[in-house]
C-alpha cells in the first residue's frame, strides 16, 4: 500500500513535465507557422492613447531584418518614417498603426 503512493507522485511528475514541454513547443508551431489577420487583432491606421505600432517591439521598419527597436530606435523624430511589417500581424503596418497586441520597445 505504501508503494501507490510513490506510484501515482511519479507518474504524476511525468505527465507534469510531459506536458510542459509540450505546450512551448506546441504554440510555437500554432502561432509561429503563420501571422495573425489584422481584422483580429483591432488594426487600425491611428495611434490610440499614444500608443502606436513604431514604438511597439514587434514593429519591423522596412530595411530593417528584425523586430525590436521600432522606429524610434533607428530614426529622431516623425520625419521620414516609413511603413514597415510587424512580427505578428500579417501585412503592411503603419508606424502610426496601432492594435490589441501593442507592447512597448523596452529600454
Amino acid at each position: 500500500m505504501a508503494d501507490i503512493p510513490y506510484l501515482s507522485r511519479r507518474i504524476w511528475l511525468r505527465k507534469i513535465f510531459a506536458i510542459s514541454v509540450a505546450i512551448p513547443v506546441s504554440s510555437k508551431a500554432v502561432f509561429g507557422a503563420s501571422k495573425i489577420a489584422q481584422v483580429a487583432v483591432h488594426y487600425q491606421i491611428r495611434p490610440a492613447q499614444g500608443k502606436m505600432c513604431g514604438m511597439c517591439r514587434f514593429f519591423i521598419p522596412d530595411g530593417a531584418t528584425a523586430p525590436g527597436k521600432g522606429m524610434m530606435g533607428s530614426m529622431t523624430g516623425m520625419n521620414g518614417c516609413q511603413s514597415g511589417t510587424c512580427k505578428l500581424v500579417a501585412g503592411k503596418i503603419s508606424p502610426m498603426g496601432y492594435c490589441v497586441l501593442y507592447s512597448p520597445v523596452s529600454a
